[in-house]
């Protein structure tokens, strides 16, 4: 393999995610999750938990399910601390730190109207450090529960992503990649930009071959990292 090939993973950009609805993939895995959020925006609940394994995807879930309405984005620990204003509010990074002053928060929120999309690792009931009340409350809330991405999201991921750079691969790459990726929207989306840029630099297709070369060379180090 060239020495090119070899590099170009420590070589990839850092660009900032989308977390627009169009680069949202809607497949079956998470499809329950989606139909759960638009029935709470239909709902008069003050919260939606947003829920699941690290990287599936729970914040690009909360803001595609809410894109075009008005809304803040703020960490637990930041509600916790001070009002935000009115509205929507996407509380990213559940749990706070100080469950006491969050409830608070949360508790005076809802009574002025405001709604909450919750998103934090693991079950909800953990987010609560021990406060029965908060426990209650989450446990209580309308949940879209995401899983890890199947294969068939991450290969509509990889098809989506070389969509949208307009670069034509036939199924038979997507095919082979799909399975070799770890199971995670980075993996499959640093996968498409390090086999576009391979393509260009070798001056040449993206094909199965060549994605077999770029995957033995990323076993050395994790496109997500």
């Amino acid at each position: 393999m060239s020495s090119m090939a070899r590099q170009l993973p420590l070589e990839l950009p850092e660009t900032p995610p989308r977390y627009d609805r169009a680069s949202f993939v809607r497949a079956e895995s998470n499809d329950a999750a989606w139909r759960a959020g638009e029935a709470w925006l239909q709902s008069s609940e003050p919260a939606l938990v947003v829920c699941g394994p690290s990287g599936a995807g729970k914040t690009h879930f909360a803001h595609a399910l809410i894109e075009g309405l008005d809304a803040a984005t703020l960490t637990a620990n930041a509600l916790a601390a001070a009002p935000y204003g009115d509205g929507l509010a996407i509380i990213d990074n559940m749990p706070a730190e100080d469950p006491h002053a969050f409830l608070a928060a949360f508790e005076s929120g809802a009574a002025e109207g405001r709604r909450f999309l919750l998103v934090g690792e693991g079950h909800p009931g953990l987010w609560s450090g021990g406060l029965k009340d908060l426990r209650t409350r989450l446990e209580a809330a309308p949940r879209a529960n995401l899983a890890d991405p199947d294969e068939e999201l991450i290969r509509a991921v990889i098809a989506k992503g070389f969509r949208d750079r307009q670069v034509a691969v036939s199924a038979a790459v997507i095919e082979y990649a799909a399975p070799r990726l770890p199971r995670t929207f980075a993996a499959a989306r640093a996968f498409v930009a390090l086999a576009d840029r391979a393509a260009l630099e070798e001056k040449r297709k993206i094909t199965t071959p060549l994605v077999q070369k770029l995957l033995d060379n990323l076993s050395e180090g994790d496109p997500a990292a």
